[in-house]
């Protein structure tokens, strides 16, 4: 229950919801949309097409606000790194918007860091209000590592030069798999860093490692930054940068991301 005495359903709970944020009126809302999906009498590739039917505001608020963001590191020379990758709609995200605004970018690689088995371990600075800090959570299902591999594959037979490859997955705990990443990979440079691991010790170590190759006019986003709920996010980028000298923005279209300008 959240702090108003509301339940959340298993649906909204399973996509890491904060209970507390939502009315009595939207904790039905994701049970609601999945009947209406499954009970629709248009063919499933007409659903997906038109998948606007069925998403949640927020969701596509969400959405919108990465295509804002893509096009703010647009210019910028270099990758776009997405520190957790949960599900993979953002990942994918990112994807579309670079095949579709500039499909002859071979060189924008599309890079993804996640364990794809939920969260690996808690820092004392991740002690925060969300219900979901703990071992495992926001893990999916055993083989999503495998099922993003075979949409991107799909994917990669639907836009120019897809011979090349576009999106990478890197799997494991980010506190060891990025700087070995990065030293294996001398030439990276990011124009669009975001950042969703929520924790402390992988946003740490993702800032340590990965910020000194955002090149100058590069985006730097994160998803939880003065966030109650999963504070580590937060210290891990005092302790590495003085917000003082960075003009930290907001975006409008979603709460919980924030960005500044390299």
């Amino acid at each position: 229950m959240n702090a108003t005495g509301h339940e959340l359903s298993a649906n909204m709970s399973a996509l890491g919801l904060h209970p507390a944020k939502h009315t009595q009126k939207e904790v039905g809302i994701v049970d609601r949309l999945e009947t209406a999906f499954s009970e629709s009498r248009t063919p499933v590739a007409l659903r997906l097409s038109n998948f606007a039917k069925f998403a949640r505001r927020q969701d596509i608020a969400r959405f919108l606000t990465r295509y804002e963001l893509f096009k703010l590191a647009q210019g910028a020379n270099g990758s776009i790194v997405e520190c957790g990758v949960f599900a993979g709609g953002g990942l994918m995200g990112w994807m579309h918007f670079s095949a579709s605004m500039e499909p002859y970018n071979h060189t924008r690689r599309i890079i993804g860091f996640d364990t794809f088995t939920g969260f690996p371990s808690l820092h004392l600075e991740d002690a925060g209000t969300s219900e979901n800090l703990h071992v495992g959570a926001y893990s999916t299902h055993d083989s999503i590592e495998k099922e993003l591999r075979d949409l991107i594959s799909i994917h990669d037979s639907n836009r120019p030069i897809g011979h090349i490859p576009k999106v990478e997955l890197v799997g494991g705990d980010a506190t060891k798999t990025i700087k070995k990443y990065v030293d294996a990979n001398p030439h990276l440079l990011i124009s669009l860093l975001y950042l969703d691991f929520d924790l402390y010790e992988p946003t740490k170590a993702a800032l340590e490692y990965l910020l000194p190759r955002v090149v100058k006019g590069g985006v730097v986003a994160f998803d939880e930054l003065n966030c109650g709920e999963y504070p580590g996010e937060t210290t891990a980028l005092r302790e590495t940068v003085d917000i003082g000298t960075v003009p930290l923005q907001r975006m409008n279209l979603d709460p919980y991301i924030s960005y500044f300008i390299k």
